[in-house]
């Protein structure tokens, strides 16, 4: 029995979805209008919806309302002066309905008034421009549309500068169909300007001070929609919070003129871990791992372990964060770790620590300054092992401005750094280093793009044999030179093996073209050295193909050396573009 009546309510269903998928609808003819003025039409035609099966007491109603909503749609674009000839039938077991349409002459604005009352001396230059010069001007067909959007965009802009009490004293279209004309009179009255009141914070395990000033200081001042933004901003970009909502708690019909800021913050996962199994061609296979505390304590200091191993690179780290007085846009870092690097022309172990002061500049500049101690034993080539102790003030800057996609097709980065070493300050050698990168990504097309970079640096020295591997320059491999082993470029010391330089200076052009959505393909032609006293150009071309994988895109490179006796180099290497 069960199964029977199961079986009915299957059939009853399946009748039913038959019966909606195959609804033919009736048509409406329509002529002597087209474009957009014909769509506003048919929108507001209620008859449309109807179906061939229709009960006909419903199309005859529907059909009694057809010409108030023909005339409504051309009142919508200015006609008012129409003439309508409307005809319903039932042709081949549905209905059709012809509408012939006379617009007439169209309607357009004669007069456009636009005052403001209490207008305040500094307002936003695009309420002024919306004041000055509004979109409805003298001559212009009547669009009721552009009339109802100017208002709203004008009262809206306003709002969002503080004036929550600005309101319209007169608002008037004046239609006049006879002398197809029709004239504007909007008064827009300010009222007082709103300031932002004291925030009121969720529960949070971070402490009432940091997040004040995480949020920064707003409290009195005037209320914008910008300087919100800047709240939401400088909070969900502190690394603390999952999601931040701001809810403004605006009295508009009140007396008070201030806004107390609710915030509701949703945190990150306090601790986290990560892993992962790469290969490049210069560090050959490698595994890394990182742990990191979020928020160590109340007041957001933070710290993180970062390792790295592979055939070329091994790297143990960890830096703690010390939020500063504008936590979200200036902190401390203190770092320490070890690392070895073995290349071909050089091996080297360090030790390391490093403290400095990162603070975000206007603009999205980055600006750091610290020290970094260094012990540092090596070897460079078949010479003497050799040791060093450093100590190493410096400043840098650096700007990154791109697109979020996985291929980015516009963006820019800068970075520049200066670092001394000096005897004075109980460092084993004397030098100064100016080192500037950029890189460039241009579209040419839509699917083609253009990837510029440079690199150039200098190092005022006494003595080159000193400077360690770690403060030489050394060019090649997948990111600089490609067709050349990584750091295999360079100075050369009598028995012909690379020692590095004091200088460096390197260049890359690349064009690529989206095939595939996810596959690029690449030219590209590498050129440059590290040098001391005597640069010699150094030279690659080749060909590649990209891969923007859902975790970065991935790049193989073929390039061949041009001033070298080897043939052609692998090149495989991942990471953002920028």
């Amino acid at each position: 029995m069960r199964r029977s009546i199961t079986r009915k309510l299957l059939r009853t269903f399946s009748c039913l979805c038959f019966a909606g998928a195959t609804l033919v609808h009736g048509e409406v003819l329509l002529t002597g209008v087209d474009g957009e003025l014909a769509d506003n039409i048919k929108a507001h035609l209620t008859i449309t919806a109807e179906d061939c099966k229709a009960p006909r007491w419903r199309l005859q109603q529907r059909r009694k309302s057809a010409d108030e909503q023909v005339g409504q749609a051309l009142n919508a674009y200015g006609y008012y002066s129409y003439q309508l000839k409307l005809s319903f039938s039932e042709v081949e077991n549905c209905w059709q309905l012809n509408v012939e349409v006379a617009p007439g002459e169209r309607v357009r604005l004669r007069n456009v008034r636009v005052q403001a009352i209490d207008r305040p001396l500094d307002l936003d230059a695009t309420i002024v421009d919306l004041l000055q010069s509004p979109p409805l001007m003298a001559g212009q067909p009547l669009k009721h549309s552009d009339y109802d959007n100017y208002k709203t965009a004008l009262l809206d802009s306003v709002r969002a500068q503080g004036y929550w009490r600005a309101k319209f004293s007169d608002a008037e279209l004046a239609i006049y169909p006879d002398q197809f004309s029709a004239d504007v009179k909007l008064t827009l009255e300010f009222g007082a300007r709103y300031y932002f009141g004291a925030y009121e914070f969720s529960a949070s395990p971070l402490d009432q001070d940091l997040l004040l000033r995480l949020a920064g200081a707003a409290e009195g001042e005037p209320y914008s929609a910008e300087a919100l933004q800047d709240i939401y901003s400088r909070l969900q970009g502190s690394d603390y919070f999952q999601q931040v909502l701001l809810n403004p708690r605006v009295d508009s019909t009140g007396q008070s003129v201030v806004v107390p800021i609710a915030v509701d913050v949703g945190m990150k996962s306090q601790t986290s871990f990560g892993a992962g199994i790469g290969y490049s061609t210069d560090q050959k296979m490698r595994v890394r791992a990182d742990y990191q505390n979020r928020y160590f304590n109340a007041k957001g200091h933070k710290w993180r372990v970062d390792a790295l191993y592979s055939q070329t690179l091994q790297e143990l780290g960890g830096t703690y964060t010390i939020p500063r007085q504008e936590a979200a846009r200036e902190w401390y870092e203190i770092s320490g770790g070890w690392v070895r690097e073995n290349t071909v022309s050089y091996e080297s172990q360090a030790t390391t620590t490093r403290i400095r002061a990162v603070e975000a500049l206007p603009q999205d500049w980055i600006l750091n300054t610290g020290v970094n101690v260094r012990y540092e034993s090596y070897v460079i080539g078949s010479e003497e092992p050799d040791e060093q102790w450093l100590v190493v003030p410096g400043v840098g800057v650096s700007w990154v401005n791109a697109n979020n996609e996985v291929r980015q097709t516009l963006g820019v980065r800068v970075e520049a750094e200066v670092t001394a070493s000096s005897q004075y300050w109980l460092s084993g050698t004397d030098f100064a280093q100016l080192r500037v990168k950029t890189k460039f990504i241009l579209p040419l097309s839509e699917k083609g793009r253009l990837l510029l970079r440079g690199e150039v640096a200098g190092t005022l020295k006494d003595d080159f044999s000193e400077l360690p591997p770690s403060v030489r320059f050394f060019t090649g491999g997948d990111n600089s030179i490609r067709g050349y082993e990584y750091n295999s470029l360079g100075t050369t010391n009598d028995e012909g093996e690379v020692i590095g330089g004091s200088h460096l200076a390197v260049a890359s052009l690349e064009y690529d073209y989206l095939f595939l959505p996810s596959w690029s393909a690449s030219v590209f032609y590498d050129a440059g050295d590290a040098f001391d006293t005597v640069f010699a150009l150094k030279r690659g071309v080749g060909i590649g193909l990209r891969w923007y994988s859902p975790v970065g895109p991935l790049r193989i490179d073929i390039a061949s050396p041009l001033d070298s006796e080897d043939n052609y180099r692998f090149h495989i290497s991942v990471g953002a573009d920028l």
